[in-house]
């Protein structure tokens, strides 16, 4: 009768431990799915923008002269690890590749290309992979772009014109408050 006291005992403590630990594992999970979710990054949940081209002026006698859009970018970054790039180019007079990484020929007249790949976080480096650039003529679909839900990637109604494997690597960081990469400064 006393081995199954001890043995009682010994299985209640053990159970208790087991408990603690499955209780104390369980609450460590609720609080790393937390922090995941409240992760406070710049570069989540916004869309930065870099433009070039001519702006509007006026002229000497205050009338208005338009400007003119070269090139226009738009990036994201997904708190789910995705990346995304919509590149607006205007070939009218300038020929600007808008395809960094890689090297995708350019389609014949306005395009509208979308970069997609993945990001991580590294030593105060927003390091990105670009795994597929995707090429459209920019009629059809700048008026999606435009009804798009900023906080999901942009899903493009039609199939591409042109497909490029740009399997590549870039590197952002963020310099006096604005994301900066090797040739442009992003607002």
């Amino acid at each position: 009768m006393q081995l199954n006291a001890v043995t009682f005992a010994v299985y209640k403590q053990s159970m208790w431990l087991r408990c603690a630990l499955f209780l104390l594992l369980l609450n460590a999970a609720a609080c790393v799915h937390a922090q995941s979710d409240t992760l406070h990054a710049p570069w989540l949940d916004r869309e930065f923008r870099y433009w070039q081209g001519d702006p509007m002026m006026h002229g000497p006698n205050g009338e208005c002269i338009a400007g003119y859009t070269d090139e226009e970018r738009r990036l994201s970054f997904f708190r789910d690890g995705r990346y995304q790039e919509v590149v607006f180019e205007d070939r009218g007079f300038v020929q600007v590749r808008i395809l960094e990484p890689g090297d995708c020929a350019p389609l014949e007249g306005d395009t509208a290309a979308v970069l997609t790949g993945t990001w991580t976080w590294v030593n105060d480096t927003l390091r990105v992979t670009v795994e597929r650039t995707a090429q459209y003529p920019l009629e059809v679909i700048l008026e999606a772009y435009m009804k798009r839900d900023v906080s999901r990637p942009f899903t493009v109604p039609v199939l591409p014109t042109r497909v490029c494997g740009t399997e590549g690597d870039r590197t952002f960081w963020f310099e006096g408050g604005r994301l900066a990469d090797a040739v442009r400064w992003w607002d």
